[in-house]
C-alpha cells in the first residue's frame, strides 16, 4: 500500500470534521463554489472592484431613469400642445366642449309636450301578448295579433288622445340634468315611453283608415311626425336615433293609410305641407356635438388620478390603490394624444356631415384602425360605433323623398283608377319633377305590383338589390348584403298591417 500524501489527509480530516457535525451558521448559505469570482470579497482589491461595478451599476440607472423622465416629460408637453390645439380649435368655431352647453333652452309648462306624454305613458295599458304583438314586424303578424292589437288600441284611448294632444304642442323638454357633472349618469326612460306611444297612435292611424275616416288617420300620422319632431332637439345620438325611429314609425303608418285612402292632386300636395318639417342633416350635426363633448368628458375623467373606478374594471377591484397612480401617471401623454386622434376623426366626421350632400358621406369606421394608432385604445373603441351614423341620416332623408313619390303615386291613383306602369307617368300630373334618390342621384326604383307598387332606394351600397334588405335573409350571403331602403319598410309584398 501506499502511504497517503500529506493534502490527502488534510482534506480527509476536514471533510471528516464536517461530517462530525459542522452546523453551518446560515441554513441557506451557498457553497462558495457557486458563486461567481466577481463577488467573492476575499480581498480588498476584488472589493473594491465590485463596489465600483456597483456605482457604475447605480449611475446608468440613474441616468436611464432621468433620461425616461425626460423623455416623458417632453411627450407629456407634446401632447398637451397637440390637445390644447384641438380644444381651441373647436372653441375657435363657436361650437361646444361641455354637454352642459347644449341643453335646451326651458319651456313654460303650459307650452311644454313632455308633462303630457308622461301622463299618456302612465296611463298605457298592455298585457304581454299585445306587447308582443306590437314588437312583431307588421307583415309577420299573425292575424291573432292583429285582433291583440286592435283590442290594445281600443282600450288604451285615454293615452291616444294624450298624445295627440302632446304631438300638438309646439314645445317639448324632456327632464333631463343636461348640466350634471358626469354625463354618463344620465338616463333616458322618455325614449322607450315615446317609442311604444308612436306604436299605438300609428295602429290608431290604420284603424282609422281601415274604417273610413280618412281625415282621422291623416290626422294621426301627422301627430307621429310631430313626435319625431320633438325629440329632435337633444343633442344625443340616441335621441337622433329614437327620433328617426319615431319618423320611419310616421312612414310605415303613412304607407298602410294611402291604400286606401283616395288623396286627390290637391289633398295630397296639402297633406305633404302640412307635415311638421325640419332639417335632418342638423338635426343630425346636432346630435354629434353632443357625443363629441360625451367623449371628451370620458377622455378627462380617465386622466384624473383620483378616477380608480375605470382602472379597478381593467386590474381588478382587489388591486391596491397606489397600483393605479403609476399606470395613470405613465400612461397620462398617451390619453391625451389618444384624445387628439379621436378629436381629429370627430372632426372628419362632422366636416363630412356638413359639406356633403345625402348619400354620399364617407365610411369613417373602415378607415379608422388604418388612420389610428394602436396606442389610441379609447379611440380605436370608441369611435367605430359612430362611423356608419351617417347612414341613418341618410335613410330618414330617403323616407322623406320617398314619401313625396308616394303621395304623387296615390293622387294618381285617384285620378286614373291605377298606379301607373313608369314612374315618368306620374310627375307631369304631379307637376312638378319628383325628389330622386340620393343614394344614385337617379329616380326611385319603381314598379307596378297587382294593385300596389314596390318603390325602393338601392341604399348606401349603391347597387339594385331588387328591394331586397336585411329582413330577406339571404341564405348564401352576410346578413347585411341586402340594403335596399323600401317604402314603408315593407316586405317585397304589399304592405299590410291587418289582413283584409
Amino acid at each position: 500500500m501506499s502511504a497517503a500524501s500529506p493534502e490527502a489527509d488534510s482534506s480527509s480530516a476536514t471533510q471528516s470534521k464536517d461530517m462530525a457535525g459542522h452546523v453551518p451558521t446560515n441554513s441557506c448559505e451557498v457553497p462558495s463554489g457557486h458563486i461567481p469570482m466577481f463577488f467573492q470579497s476575499k480581498t480588498p482589491e476584488q472589493i473594491e472592484k465590485r463596489r465600483r461595478f456597483w456605482r457604475k451599476a447605480r449611475r446608468r440607472l440613474g441616468w436611464t431613469l432621468a433620461a425616461l423622465f425626460v423623455a416623458h416629460s417632453g411627450l407629456n408637453i407634446y401632447a398637451s400642445v397637440l390637445l390644447n390645439r384641438e380644444l381651441a380649435a373647436i372653441r375657435q368655431k363657436g361650437q361646444p366642449l361641455l354637454l352642459a352647453e347644449m341643453a335646451p333652452p326651458a319651456v313654460p309648462d303650459a307650452q311644454n309636450a313632455a308633462p303630457i306624454y308622461k301622463q299618456a305613458a302612465d296611463s298605457l295599458r298592455f298585457s304581454t301578448t299585445e306587447k308582443g304583438a306590437f314588437r312583431t314586424r307588421p307583415h309577420n303578424r299573425t292575424p291573432q295579433m292583429n285582433r291583440d292589437i286592435e283590442a290594445a288600441v281600443r282600450k288604451n284611448q285615454t293615452a291616444v288622445n294624450l298624445t295627440r294632444r302632446a304631438a300638438a304642442t309646439p314645445q317639448c323638454r324632456f327632464p333631463i340634468d343636461w348640466d350634471t357633472d358626469n354625463p354618463s349618469e344620465i338616463t333616458f326612460p322618455h325614449y322607450t315611453e315615446l317609442r311604444e306611444l308612436a306604436q299605438l297612435l300609428a295602429a290608431q292611424a290604420v284603424l282609422n283608415a281601415k274604417n273610413g275616416d280618412s281625415d282621422a288617420a291623416l290626422r294621426d300620422v301627422r301627430a307621429l311626425f310631430g313626435m319625431s319632431r320633438h325629440l329632435a332637439g337633444e343633442p344625443v345620438l340616441i335621441g337622433f336615433l329614437v327620433a328617426q325611429s319615431i319618423d320611419s314609425t310616421a312612414h310605415q303608418a303613412l304607407a298602410q293609410v294611402l291604400e286606401t285612402v283616395p288623396l286627390t292632386l290637391a289633398e295630397a300636395p296639402a297633406f305633404q305641407n302640412s307635415l311638421p318639417t325640419h332639417d335632418w342633416n342638423r338635426v343630425f350635426i346636432h346630435s354629434l356635438h353632443g357625443e363629441r363633448t360625451w367623449t371628451i368628458f370620458v377622455f378627462e375623467r380617465i386622466r384624473q388620478p383620483t378616477l380608480t373606478n375605470f382602472v379597478s374594471e381593467v386590474l381588478g377591484e382587489n388591486t391596491p390603490l397606489w397600483a393605479h397612480f403609476p399606470l395613470i401617471l405613465v400612461w397620462h401623454p398617451f390619453l391625451k394624444l389618444d384624445e387628439v386622434h379621436s378629436l381629429r376623426l370627430w372632426r372628419q366626421l362632422l366636416d363630412a356631415a356638413s359639406t356633403r350632400p345625402f348619400g354620399h358621406s364617407p365610411n369613417a369606421a373602415d378607415k379608422v384602425f388604418e388612420t389610428t394608432p394602436r396606442y389610441a385604445l379609447l379611440t380605436r373603441t370608441l369611435f367605430p360605433v359612430f362611423g356608419r351614423v351617417s347612414d341613418y341620416r341618410d335613410q330618414v332623408e330617403v323616407k322623406r323623398r320617398q314619401r313625396e313619390v308616394a303621395l304623387a303615386l296615390t293622387s294618381y291613383r285617384t285620378a286614373r283608377g291605377s298606379y301607373p306602369a313608369q314612374l315618368q307617368e306620374v310627375a307631369s300630373l304631379w307637376g312638378k319633377t319628383l325628389p330622386l334618390d340620393p343614394f344614385s342621384n337617379k329616380p326611385f326604383v319603381y314598379r307596378r305590383e297587382g294593385n300596389s307598387f314596390l318603390l325602393y332606394s338601392v341604399g348606401a351600397n349603391r347597387t339594385d338589390d331588387a328591394g331586397r334588405n336585411y329582413q330577406d335573409k339571404p341564405p348564401s350571403r352576410s346578413w347585411n348584403s341586402y340594403d335596399d331602403i323600401r317604402w314603408g319598410n315593407s316586405p317585397r309584398e304589399t304592405f299590410r298591417i291587418y289582413s283584409p
